[in-house]
């Protein structure tokens, strides 16, 4: 009985001794958290994510077909011309940034820009401006099977009634 006491709390001190691995894989620590610039129509998502290695990773955020970016043109001293504001549909837009992960860690920050393709003043003096975006629809991957779905932003006259 001595020799089965003796040899149970050996066992138990060199388990206690012995390092546990594990490895939970890829996973968010912080975020995805996204923003929208009510100003500039940039839509960022930050986070953190951890369990990465040392192998490079590529994200990307993209915006559904439901996206609307809605510009308005303005006289030099801030006035409104008559005429409608242009809306320009931004389906398809999208971003990807590939990061070499630092201890298995990568904190980023990764945002979709309004393009004006198709929007314009006619007119000398006159200025184009962002008035509105409406991002519907938006996906953030980390290529490594990780899909989030975002929640839809809007601002200003980009949002629906």
């Amino acid at each position: 009985m001595k020799k089965l006491i003796i040899l149970s709390c050996t066992m138990i001190a060199l388990s206690s001794f012995m390092a546990t691995t594990g490895w939970a894989g890829p996973h968010f620590v912080k975020g995805p958290t996204a923003s929208l610039d009510t100003n500039t129509g940039e839509y960022c998502v930050s986070f953190k994510e951890s369990g990465l290695g040392s192998t490079p990773v590529t994200y990307t955020l993209a915006a559904g077909t439901g996206t609307l970016f809605t510009y308005q043109c303005f006289t030099k001293s801030n006035n409104t011309p008559q005429g409608s504001p242009n809306s320009v549909s931004g389906s398809g837009d999208s971003t990807s940034t590939t990061i070499t992960p630092h201890n298995g860690t990568v904190s980023a920050t990764i945002c979709l820009i309004p393009q004006q393709d198709g929007a314009s003043c006619q007119g000398g003096g006159l200025v184009l401006r962002l008035i509105g975006t409406d991002y519907d629809n938006v996906t953030f991957t980390d290529g490594l099977g990780n899909n989030i779905t975002i929640p839809d932003a809007c601002s200003g006259s980009g949002c629906p009634d």
